[in-house]
Parts: C-alpha cells; sequence; structure tokens
C-alpha cells in the first residue's frame, strides 16, 4: 500500500525488518549520496566546519582536573566538557566506516556527554520514540523517503544506532584510546511521561533458533519482543526493570508493508576495497520476514489485542545499565557492518561496560573516530536470546589518549578491546580476532555463516586463552610457565554467542598481584571488616571459582 504522511522507520535487526532505503536517484548519482563530504576516500578527516549540533575545532588541552560529577549536574563550560545529542545527523546506521565527517571533537582530557539512542523503538514507538524531539527525528519518515537514508555497509541492511564518531584530537594509529564510563542513565521520553522504556526481542540469530522450540506447534520463525519499564525512585534513578507485556513481532495484524520500488544497485562512493563497497536494495527475506525494496521492511504498530499483559509485573530483572557497541572506526576503507566485535572494540556485548568501567581501544585511523550504541537496561552472559533489554541511554564519558611513544604497560601490545574495573582486569576475544581482515569481502561476508567458523568458541577459546597469557606476562612480568598455571586460577566466561563471531573474556582479579595490600582492595575490604581471618580465606576460595554463596557473608 501507498504510505502517507509520517513513517515511523524500524530499527529492529533480523526477523525485525533489517532494511533502509535508497531513495530514487537520477541516472548518474543516487540521491544518498548528494553530500559530497558524507563518504569520501579514508584519509585524516578534515575538521568539520558543522554537522547538526556545533562541533568545536580542537582547543587548548584541558588545563587542571576535569568534571566527574553525575550526569545531570551542571558542568563547567569550555573545552572540557561538549555533549553529543540524538538526532539524524549526530550518528550513523549499522555501519562502522573511516571516511565518516566527525559528530564531535574533542581533546585528550576532555569529559563528553553522548546520547545513545536505541535502534529498536519502534517496537513499542509510543514508549520508546514519540514525543521525544531526537528519537523522532532519526526515526522519521514521509513521503520524500526517511531522513537516515544509508543504512548498513551496503546501504539496506545493519541495526545498531551509532552516534558519533568523535574525532579525538591528535589520535593516530598505534595511539591506544581511553574512555571512563562516568555515568549512565536510561533516557527518559517526555512523549510519555518521562518514563523509560525497553525491549528484549527473540530474533533469529538467537542460540534458540539453532536448538528450536520445545512447545508443541512453535516454529523457528518466531519473534517475541518483551517491553520493560524501568521502575525509578523519587530521584529519577532506576531501581529495577519489570516487563509490561509481549507480542510476536510475526503475528500478521503488526506487520505493515512499505511502498514497493524498482529494486537498484551500485558502489558506494569514495570507498578503496576493490569489489566489495556495493550496494543494493532489493527484495529480500531474512528471518522469515519479507522486506521489501526501498521499505522499512516492518513498521511496528502493534494493536492492543495483539499484546500479552498477564506478565506484566511478574518478575524483576535488576539494573545493569551498559554499552553494548561501542569501539573505534576500523582501516578498511570502506563501510563494514556494526554487529560483529572487532580488533578496535565494536559490538562487544559484555555487561561490564558500564559504570565505572574503563575501555582502552588501539586506534588504527586519525582522530580515532568513537562511536558507540547498542545500549542495553540489563543482559546475562551470553545475550542468547539475540538482545538485552535494549535501550536508549544518556551517558557522561571521560576520553584520554595514550600515545605510542609513551604507553602504559597494561596497554603496551594492546590488540584487542581492554575493559579494567576497580577489581579486575578483563580481556576480550572472538572466534575471528580480527574479522574484517581475515575473512574476505567483509561488507557481504559475516564471520558466523558458512563456511566461515565465527559460531566456534573453540576457536574463541584459543584467542582469548592467547591474549590473556600475554597480558599476564607484559603487564605483570611473570614467566610463560607461571602464566599458564595463572590461568587456571582466573574466569573465563561467555559474553555472547549472537553477534555471528562469538565472544569470551576473561577476568583477571588485581588482588593476584596485590600481595602486600590484597586486604584493601575494593573488592574484598567491605567483606575483610565483618569476617574472621578463616572466613575471609573461605571468601577469597570461592571467588577465585566463582561460588560465592551466602553461606560465605557475614
Amino acid at each position: 500500500m501507498v504510505c502517507r504522511g509520517v513513517v515511523l522507520l524500524s530499527l529492529a535487526l533480523g526477523a525485525l525488518g533489517v532494511c533502509a532505503v535508497v531513495p530514487s536517484y537520477s541516472a548518474t548519482v543516487p540521491l544518498l549520496f548528494n553530500t559530497s563530504a558524507f563518504y569520501r576516500a579514508p584519509k585524516a578527516p578534515k575538521l568539520p566546519e558543522g554537522r547538526g549540533n556545533p562541533i568545536p575545532s580542537c582547543c587548548p588541552a584541558a588545563s587542571g582536573p576535569v568534571s566527574t560529577a553525575s550526569l545531570g549536574d551542571d558542568a563547567a563550560a569550555g573545552c572540557g566538557v561538549t555533549s553529543l545529542k540524538a538526532g539524524a545527523t549526530t550518528g550513523h546506521w549499522a555501519y562502522w566506516y573511516d571516511g565518516l565527517q566527525p559528530a564531535m571533537v574533542v581533546n585528550s582530557g576532555d569529559v563528553v556527554d553522548i546520547e545513545t539512542p536505541t535502534f529498536v523503538a519502534a517496537q513499542a514507538w509510543e514508549l520508546m520514540g514519540q514525543g521525544d524531539p531526537g528519537m523522532e527525528d532519526i526515526y522519521h519518515w514521509d513521503e520524500n523517503g526517511p531522513r537516515v537514508a544509508f543504512r548498513g555497509p551496503t546501504g539496506t541492511t545493519g541495526g545498531h544506532w551509532m552516534n558519533g564518531p568523535v574525532y579525538v584530537c591528535g589520535a593516530e594509529p598505534g595511539d591506544v584510546l581511553q574512555v571512563d564510563i562516568l555515568d549512565l542513565i536510561p533516557r527518559p521520553n517526555p512523549g510519555a511521561n518521562n518514563r523509560s522504556v525497553g525491549v528484549t526481542t527473540a530474533f533469529s540469530i538467537g542460540w534458540w533458533a539453532r536448538v528450536g522450540y520445545i512447545t508443541p506447534g512453535y516454529k523457528t520463525d518466531r519473534n517475541a519482543a518483551v517491553v520493560y519499564e524501568a521502575i525509578k525512585d523519587a530521584d529519577g534513578r532506576p531501581q529495577y526493570w519489570e516487563p509490561l507485556y509481549t507480542y510476536d513481532n510475526n503475528d500478521p495484524r503488526v506487520n505493515v508493508t512499505t511502498p514497493g520500488c524498482v529494486p537498484q544497485s551500485g558502489p558506494v562512493p569514495g570507498t578503496t576495497m576493490a569489489g566489495s563497497a556495493e550496494w543494493n536494495n532489493s527484495d529480500y527475506k531474512f528471518g522469515g520476514v519479507y522486506i521489501p525494496c526501498n521499505g522499512t521492511g516492518q513498521v511496528h504498530i502493534v494493536p492492543e489485542e495483539v499484546k500479552d499483559y498477564s506478565i506484566a509485573g511478574t518478575y524483576r530483572l535488576p539494573v545493569n545499565m551498559h554499552i553494548g557497541n561501542m569501539g573505534l572506526a576500523p582501516a578498511v576503507g570502506a563501510p563494514v557492518i556494526t554487529a560483529p566485535p572487532m580488533r578496535t572494540g565494536g559490538n562487544l556485548d559484555d555487561k561490564r561496560i558500564g559504570i565505572g568501567a574503563t575501555m582502552y581501544y588501539p586506534v588504527e585511523v586519525m582522530g580515532a573516530l568513537l562511536s558507540m550504541g547498542d545500549c542495553h537496561g540489563h543482559q546475562g552472559d551470553g545475550e542468547s536470546a539475540a538482545t538485552g533489554i535494549e535501550v536508549s541511554l544518556n551517558g557522561r564519558f571521560k576520553i584520554t589518549l595514550h600515545k605510542a611513544v609513551s604507553l602504559p604497560k597494561h596497554v603496551s601490545v594492546l590488540n584487542y578491546p581492554l575493559l579494567e574495573n576497580a577489581n579486575e582486569w578483563i580481556i576480550h576475544g572472538y572466534a575471528y580476532k580480527d574479522w574484517i581482515r581475515e575473512i574476505p569481502n567483509p561488507q557481504v561476508n559475516v564471520s558466523m555463516y558458512p563456511p566461515y567458523g565465527g559460531v566456534d568458541l573453540n576457536r574463541a577459546m584459543s584467542v582469548i586463552y592467547n591474549q590473556t597469557r600475554e597480558f599476564l606476562m607484559v603487564n605483570y612480568n611473570v614467566t610463560e610457565d607461571l602464566a599458564v598455571n595463572i590461568l587456571s586460577h582466573i574466569d573465563f566466561g561467555i559474553t555472547q554467542i549472537v553477534d555471528y563471531n562469538v565472544g569470551l573474556h576473561a577476568m583477571i582479579p588485581k588482588w593476584m598481584f596485590n600481595t602486600t595490600g590484597w586486604k584493601d582492595e575494593p573488592y574484598y575490604q567491605a567483606k575483610w571488616q565483618a569476617q574472621s581471618a578463616w572466613s575471609f580465606a573461605r571468601i577469597v576460595e570461592a571467588n577465585m571459582f566463582g561460588a560465592w554463596s551466602s553461606q560465605d557473608t557475614a
């Protein structure tokens, strides 16, 4: 049918309608590429004159301490604090590309406020997007097409909305970028009485699609969504998540077809990866859902009769806000999808990348080009359904640049994303350590699909094992024999099994090497005050093997 007025662009992956529109174009150049500055050969980005919000030029580095106040507090004006709002001109949709114009320019030491819109707001639009000016700007669609037309590395597929990139003055290949997460809050929607709502969806990249359902009559083309609300205290801080309702995205009453078109294709201008930088918008079927060319795939207008409210308030999930996808642009010269994690970060989906976490990323391009999105209100290790509680977050971050000539020991040989918090070092590894360079034609091939082994946990274990062994040897000056022995006493875990390039993590407790002040480590300090020496030793033993129980606490 022909759509009139404003239509909401679905932002879900897979069976939720991974599609974007390449608008009609002239005989020579697609309308999409009218702005010549948008796509260009990968080189040192020219400092932008403006792209949405005013962007500062590189200004003198901050002198003295910068603010680390909680998000929402008044911050000192000047170069030390900048803000990147949600909007159609302040981000990019489901692709990394080192030729993008920066959305913000900062210096090392700056504190920045960055809004991170979710890519699934159209699944509960009246709660997650409608009435929020930034979200409405991103999702806007009218008779002239979508406001954000190019989506995914080929222009038509992909999920994550990524705010950025942030250009860090002075960053060069070989450097390391440090990002401290100072605060995260669920984005309140003024159009829904400032409620904060998210959604978890089980679609076709989830593990359930491989093992099948046990309920008679259920098929693997199901696409169940659960809508959650953050229950807040009087100060607006979330206390827990509670389900509101559930529905099946594949219910025919939910699906709204979008305008048809003539399939088109062509090269992406300004890219350098010969033969791989192509876009197309042909009809296709993904996860059992028909996605028409030049269409949104699915506009999630969910009738009340489809919603199942029987689950409302029947359980709670703890608040665990974190950034699912944060990293730096890879130096590959062409757009690549944001779904698989990579050498420079990206879609780690590690639930520990939250408030108090520090991330370190190896820099491959001038300016580093930091972007972030795919935020979660809660997620367990594995993310087995396919998503966490996908939610929009507003965050505050401190950005610090470490130059290659003077790298701290713990990042001196860094070639993967490293997480640090008060208690641990957390190493990340995947089946493909650097999938963009290891797999031919990375714009088209994603490492989960045959013949590539992106779902091979054995392969991922070999990568994470080698990286963790090297970290112990370099950071703590231990021999390889000793490092191998120590590896039997730290925890390895599955980070995610759904992002095309399965990920594992290893957690090294800092107290292991603090032989004189170990009892003063933050992890144990509170426990020590209430324990005898004997019971404290039990806690150490239990936690070494992940076996904490109520019997081990005072």
